[in-house]
């Protein structure tokens, strides 16, 4: 069973009688209510889908100042209140150019995006020319659906250049996995099948915006199983990118485990009818930092009770996992918790920030950070460069802190590592250094990459000294490390000794 994301649109042409036959016993009053929603939706849908055409060029993570061959890829959007046009962040991520045309149209235009959050897979597009919105209407954002809710998701499929839509009935509402930030919000799944091509297209419930379809399953055992990015979500993005820019959905900070066990409660104090979870780590630097140690216990979030199983109740009788009540608020504001602390009772007021990981999610939009001393390539470890390692062994060793590891510590906020050796004579004998983590420079751990450009700057003496963290032994002469540069940048191609973001104005001693 596999994952997919896809850039480009949605399935079959059914415009009228996408609900299936009417039983046989609908009245002829319900018959004609019914068309008259069918026409209503053929009217909404023919004013505001829109089909999007991409190239892109993403950066290489393993080449961070190359970029990778450039793409190209089509998917859907819907034009929304105030001339924009709501799409998923996958479809236009790392582009170069980007055209819109309007269902029914012949002729496209350019768009710009106007806002992007990789978070939670959204994106707003701008169109200059006013001819785009002449006779265009907007779709109106509706609600949270209920589990049983029919929806018609409407889009441009792979095969055609048509508009389409599949129907179905909302199966599933959780907090899961946005494949394309890896990052767990709320998501609705439905029992209509989300092809490639379905990505960015309208999910509609009684004529309103529902949601924007985002992914599906895929595989042998697997049939009309999509996700779609509900409205609550599409409400949090637009909400935050209201100042022009975006800050992202709020986190703790922590690891967590469920309290199922009854002797597991008695040693933490708790009662019988006391539910929650027990807080195991915490991130340093994140939200619940200075706030939340390991064994407290969260029993309620914003007053809502936290299960032994972890969920909290949302309404209509839905419980999904209490992360919701944290993703649910904006960043900045002000999350109220009680929490079980040696038995005792406390309530908590903790400010919220953003989500930060020490394992850094997928890259978009931007080149990863580097920094280039003696021929040694550093950088900091992202799920993108992850998933480009090839040797398996490598790709476990990294993989452990992605996923078991992630939180930051005081002394490491970023996992650095040797990425690679441009050999020359002054680095001879250390092949063996491509993919090891650093464990410090010059006898300190570096917390990220600016704090090793620091350590750099500043470094003094005869000698430039990194040990790995499986025990390797890296050991440069400074000075002719530092003469060595920008021969060792010319012999490779490479443009620069450091990343933009890295780049320092600071005297450089001993140099």
């Amino acid at each position: 069973m596999r994952y997919f994301l896809t850039a480009v649109l949605v399935t079959m042409m059914v415009f009228g009688g996408a609900h299936g036959a009417l039983a046989e016993d609908v009245s002829k009053a319900e018959q004609k209510a019914q068309k008259k929603a069918e026409a209503r939706a053929r009217s909404l849908l023919s004013r505001t889908l829109v089909k999007v055409s991409v190239t892109s060029s993403a950066a290489d993570p393993l080449v961070p100042w190359q970029r990778l061959d450039t793409q190209s890829g089509s998917g859907s959007g819907v034009i929304i209140a105030g001339q924009r046009i709501l799409t998923n962040a996958h479809i236009v991520a790392d582009q170069v150019s980007l055209d819109v045309k309007r269902n029914g149209m012949t002729r496209t235009f350019d768009a710009t995006v106007e806002a992007v959050g990789h978070e939670c897979d959204l994106a707003i597009l701008k169109v200059a020319d006013e001819k785009f919105f002449e006779g265009a209407g907007f779709m109106e954002l509706g609600s949270l659906p209920s589990r049983h809710d029919h929806t018609d998701a409407f889009g441009f499929p792979l095969g055609g250049e048509s508009a389409s839509v599949t129907s179905g009935v909302v199966s599933r509402i959780e907090v899961g996995e946005y494949i394309h930030s890896e990052r767990e919000l709320l998501l609705v799944q439905l029992d209509a099948a989300l092809n490639p091509g379905n990505s960015g297209g309208p999910v509609v419930i009684n004529e309103k915006l529902a949601g924007i379809a985002m992914q599906g399953l895929d595989g042998e055992d697997v049939e009309n199983v999509g996700y779609f990015i509900p409205a609550p979500v599409i409400r949090h993005f637009l909400e935050d990118v209201a100042d022009g820019s975006f800050d992202g959905f709020p986190g703790m900070g922590i690891d967590s485990q469920h309290i199922a066990n009854s002797a597991m409660k008695q040693r933490l104090g708790m009662t019988d009818e006391q539910s929650g979870v027990l807080v195991t780590r915490v991130s340093s630097g994140a939200s619940a930092d200075g706030l939340l140690a390991p064994g407290d216990v969260i029993l309620s979030i914003d007053g809502r009770d936290v299960a032994e199983d972890g969920t909290v109740e949302i309404g209509n009788d839905l419980r999904v996992n209490h992360e919701y009540q944290v993703t649910s608020r904006q960043v900045g504001e002000e999350l109220g918790l009680k929490i079980l602390r040696d038995g005792k009772k406390r309530n908590i007021k903790m400010k919220l920030s953003g989500h930060a990981s020490l394992v850094a999610g997928p890259l978009y939009d931007k080149s990863p950070d580097y920094l280039v001393f003696g021929g040694v390539v550093f950088q900091s470890v992202s799920v993108d460069y992850i998933g480009m390692i090839d040797d398996s062994e490598y790709w476990e060793h990294l993989a452990y802190y992605d996923w078991w590891h992630d939180l930051r510590t005081e002394d490491r906020r970023e996992l650095i590592v040797v990425s690679q050796v441009l050999r020359v004579k002054l680095n001879r004998g250390y092949d063996d250094w491509d993919m090891s983590i650093v464990d410090t420079v010059m006898g300190k751990r570096p917390r990220d990459l600016k704090e090793l450009a620091e350590l750099i700057d500043n470094a003094t003496g005869d000698y430039f000294e990194v040990p790995s963290e499986d025990g390797l032994r890296m050991v440069l002469d400074l000075e002719r490390a530092r003469l060595a540069g920008p021969s060792i940048l010319e012999r490779y191609g490479v443009p620069a000794a450091r990343s933009a973001g890295l780049e320092s104005d600071a005297p450089v001693k001993g140099g």
